[in-house]
């Protein structure tokens, strides 16, 4: 699981990353789950945003393998 701290202080979870989206002709984009700890998401927790979006810190918390 790749969890990230957004610059305004939300914690998140990197769901995907793709190079182009249907919605926008830009490039690189990445999705995030807002209630990542959830067990059961909903369509709104979801969102696109920019590859271009500043994190303060991505990490990876790998469990068990």
């Amino acid at each position: 699981m790749i969890v990230a701290k957004m610059t305004d202080g939300r914690f998140v979870q990197v769901m995907r990353v793709t190079e182009t989206v249907g919605f926008s002709d830009e490039k690189d984009w990445v999705m995030v789950c807002f209630d990542f700890e959830k067990i059961d998401r909903k369509r709104e927790q979801f969102k696109w945003v920019p590859a271009t979006t500043r994190f303060d810190w991505v990490r990876d918390f790998s469990f068990g393998e």
